[in-house]
């Protein structure tokens, strides 16, 4: 007997976006149904989950949905050409939406980020200033940017960052100097407060990178009017590596979405 073969639930395609002289390059993952979808653009933490892996990650959950997914790798890391650096980041963020929001199969009135970790305050910080972004989910968020350069071990995540060429950051005098004078501009500490849309805020307590009181903090200084919900998972770690963790937390984001989008 043959057997039927498994019908695709989404389209994907893959994208380069310009951006000065350099390719942002990231993949577009699309339900089935030929019509306008809301976007979610992932942010990725350093360097994060290769934006080929998420099909089967987290992209085919959203397309069931009936939501449009974009994952991308910014320039410096991966496949995308040039290097890496943290004020050009946020100006990648701004380009994509630009792009993907004259795309025929996205409703431009309907775009979302989903920023984890380093991609949490990104997304945080993005959605302050650009007011085509209507709500956000992040998840395990670097709290403030600021601390990560000062801490003990910056040497050795920055090293963990470039391995196997993952990102390619510009070799500095003082990389420790160079990093912190471009976070100080994108702080989510410090631009929280300035937050206008839906947001909902998930970590773990057994985050082994980020401590869920300093997320507690930075979900404190989100204006209370706003529809926001924090959610700590119980023996969850940074990554939610373990399945069941991971399934909480894409449900939880995803019924976030398909409620306000």
């Amino acid at each position: 007997m043959r057997l039927k073969k498994e019908v695709s639930k989404l389209k994907v395609e893959k994208r380069e976006i310009q951006f000065r002289e350099d390719k942002i390059k990231g993949y577009l993952y699309l339900p089935k149904k030929e019509e306008q979808h809301p976007l979610i653009i992932r942010l990725n933490g350093m360097p994060g989950t290769d934006p080929k892996k998420e099909k089967e990650r987290i992209a085919s959950s959203f397309t069931d949905n009936k939501i449009a997914y974009f994952a991308f790798d910014y320039t410096g890391v991966r496949s995308s050409s040039g290097e890496y650096e943290y004020y050009f980041s946020h100006e990648n963020i701004n380009r994509i939406v630009t792009d993907l929001a004259q795309h025929p199969r996205i409703d431009s009135s309907r775009i979302g980020l989903f920023g984890e970790s380093f991609g949490g305050a990104m997304a945080l910080c993005h959605s302050v200033r650009d007011r085509r972004i209507k709500c956000l989910a992040i998840r395990s968020p670097v709290y403030d940017t600021e601390k990560i350069p000062k801490l003990k071990i910056f040497d050795g995540m920055a090293q963990l960052w470039q391995r196997d060429k993952q990102m390619r950051i510009p070799k500095v005098q003082d990389l420790k100097k160079e990093f912190l004078s471009q976070v100080k501009l994108y702080n989510p500490m410090k631009l929280a407060s300035s937050l206008q849309i839906p947001i909902r805020v998930i970590t773990g307590n057994k985050d082994e990178v980020l401590s869920e009181k300093g997320i507690q903090k930075l979900y404190e200084k989100i204006p209370s009017e706003l529809d926001k919900d924090f959610k700590i998972v119980e023996g969850a770690n940074h990554n939610f590596s373990k399945q069941e963790d991971f399934d909480y937390m894409k449900n939880y984001i995803i019924d976030f979405f398909k409620e306000v989008l």
